[in-house]
């Protein structure tokens, strides 16, 4: 038995050459790295990474012969679905939630899982190197990221999550 596939949207492909698809997901990247330090810094994601990379996402698309239109499209506004339950009940951050949906315009519906599994052992780990560092610290450093009562800076295992997936992933369709 064959499995159920979305079909293929027609959508004019743009031809900048073949490095300008490699330049979408690169800035795209670039914009997750801004985003894991951002919350770092201040614990809190600028809309306007999520914003970029919903616009680099489509960019990717127009540029990429074949790319699943329905798919990327369908898969943010899965995710955003979910993200207001996991919001609901403070599991994450609006921010955490905005930037998640804006990369599952990437993954697609066949990467959303991986990518959430990746970001979720990320997490994990995260929270605890986090634990750890702060009952070390107990306050001695004057850095608000060890503080005992801080946010967990979640961009960060987004940003891990991320290049796992996008390490599987690569071509993106």
């Amino acid at each position: 038995m064959g499995g159920f596939t979305l079909p293929v949207l027609p959508m004019p492909v743009l031809d900048l050459g073949p490095t300008a698809p490699l330049l979408m997901a690169l800035a795209a990247l670039l914009c997750v790295v801004v985003a894991a330090g951002w919350d770092m810094a201040k614990f809190e994601i600028p809309d306007t990474v999520s914003v970029l990379l919903l616009v680099l996402a489509a960019a990717y698309g127009l540029l990429t012969p074949g790319f699943g239109w329905l798919s990327h499209l369908l898969a943010p506004l899965g995710f955003f679905a979910l993200g207001l339950l996991l919001f609901a009940r403070g599991w994450l951050g609006g921010g955490d939630i905005k930037l998640m949906t804006a990369l599952a315009a990437w993954t697609g519906l066949s990467g959303l899982l991986p990518l959430l599994l990746g970001i979720s052992i990320a997490g994990g780990v995260l929270a605890l190197v986090l634990i750890i560092a702060r009952r070390v610290n107990a306050g001695r450093s004057g850095m608000r990221l060890l503080a005992v009562d801080a946010p967990l800076p979640y961009a960060v295992a987004i940003l891990a999550g991320v290049l796992w997936w996008a390490s599987l992933a690569w071509p993106i369709r």
